[in-house]
């Protein structure tokens, strides 16, 4: 008996606590229309601008990938960072997709799109050997939704634009993600072209060439750019270009490597740990390449985005950084301390689009979870976490929160993020 008492009264101050939150959060949040919240006017975050002024940083982060509701999210928050200033805008796909929509935002040449290897492009695969991604992520190409991806990026991109073009400071977009085997060779080529023409022929793809011989041709062609002591001097953005282009090849091919020989979660951590760094490094070029008063959005998973990645319970099987490195946003936040200003959509229930055909499609609401709550508070709606009152003591303390893959894990939601940007019910992406 007495033990039932506890949990009783456990329950019943759970109960009381949550009331109590759902309360506070409604007279906080910045409630969207639902379930379409796209003709918002912007100004509803305005509440964020004092809080945003002396921040250089901004992370978009979502828990789910293949979403629709990611989109109209991405968009009508990029609208409100674009009116305030951000220019620069990364995303979670590879470096050299990032240089074709780029090239989009600045010439209207949708075609190019069509390019685009997170689109489902293969013109870029080599004939002469296999380079399909294997492993335990082997299926993720057979299953990815690359029609309804590409729709609802493509969608994404043309407001960008629209928005670009209103702009005589131009927004300038890339991707901090690994490339898939095969990109690349044009950009560098054309690069070569501009100063190095001798290099040309070490950087012909050789036929029949295994990934690791390839890999170390391209370590050869990067030494005899680092002995180039002229072109560092007399051309030296075009040195840091084709440095930057080369080892982005390679350390995509390095992460390639290493994914495809894992059998299972624990050995993919090891790729999971390449891939972060290859992260930070391409997210560290575009730093170098901005002036102090540039500002810097990055799209991408939570986990990826969050601010301190060690902090956070059941990360996954092989989270970001694969429990060896840290996450990229970890990484920014140790570097840019006060800097940096985090977003995390978080949601309910719904559908998803995601491609691994042994984890959940669906969400479901779970008792006692962070998402639960949130629910309560309304449909669509932006919450800041930064409050220390006594109501909001959720978001303060570790607690459940539904993930991706309707999996569960832990963290201290103020901690990793700024704000919460909530969609009760989700759907698969549309075409």
């Amino acid at each position: 008996m007495p033990g039932f008492i506890k949990s009783l009264t456990s329950f019943f101050n759970r109960s009381r606590r949550t009331a109590a939150f759902v309360q506070w959060a409604k007279e906080q949040a910045v409630m969207l229309s639902n379930p379409d919240f796209m003709n918002d006017e912007i100004e509803k975050f305005s509440i964020l601008d004092e809080t945003l002024k002396d921040k250089r940083i901004v992370f978009l982060g979502e828990e789910d990938h293949w979403i629709h509701q990611k989109t109209n999210y991405r968009i009508i928050m990029l609208r409100y960072l674009i009116s305030r200033g951000w220019r620069f805008i990364g995303e979670e796909i590879g470096w050299f997709d990032g240089i074709l929509i780029d090239k989009y935002l600045q010439t209207g040449q949708i075609s190019g799109l069509d390019q685009v290897t997170s689109y489902g492009y293969t013109g870029n695969r080599r004939n002469d050997r296999e380079d399909s991604q294997g492993g335990i992520l082997g299926e993720i190409t057979k299953n990815y939704p690359y029609i309804e991806f590409k729709s609802e990026q493509t969608r994404l991109a043309k407001d960008i634009y629209n928005q670009n073009a209103r702009l005589s400071n131009k927004i300038k977009f890339f991707g901090f993600d690994i490339n898939t085997p095969g990109e690349g060779y044009s950009q560098a080529a054309s690069l070569l072209n501009n100063c190095c023409k001798e290099l040309k022929q070490l950087l012909k793809q050789v036929a029949g060439e295994t990934v690791e011989e390839e890999i170390v041709r391209l370590n050869q062609l990067l030494e005899h750019l680092n002995i180039n002591i002229t072109l560092q001097q007399q051309q030296e953005k075009l040195y840091r270009q084709l440095v930057h282009c080369l080892s982005s090849i390679r350390n995509s091919l390095t992460y390639f490597l290493s994914a495809n020989s894992a059998e299972n979660y624990q050995q993919l951590n090891k790729a999971m740990a390449i891939r972060e760094k290859n992260m930070y490094h391409n997210v560290q070029y575009i730093l170098s390449e901005m002036k102090p008063h540039d500002k810097l959005v990055l799209m991408g998973h939570n986990r990826h985005l969050s601010k301190n990645i060690n902090n956070i319970k059941r990360a996954g099987a092989a989270p970001p950084g694969g429990y060896l490195v840290p996450s990229l946003g970890t990484y920014l936040n140790k570097l840019f301390p006060d800097q940096v200003f985090s977003i995390w959509m978080l949601h309910n229930r719904g559908q998803s689009a995601q491609p691994f055909t042994q984890l959940s499609k669906s969400y479901t609401p779970h008792p006692q979870s962070l998402n639960t709550a949130l629910a309560q508070v309304g449909p669509v709606f932006l919450l800041p976490t930064f409050s220390h009152g006594k109501r909001a003591s959720l978001l303060h303390k570790m607690t459940n929160i539904v993930g991706i893959y309707n999996q569960v894990f832990q963290a201290t939601v103020s901690e990793q993020a700024d704000a919460i940007f909530f969609v009760d019910e989700v759907s698969p992406l549309q075409q």
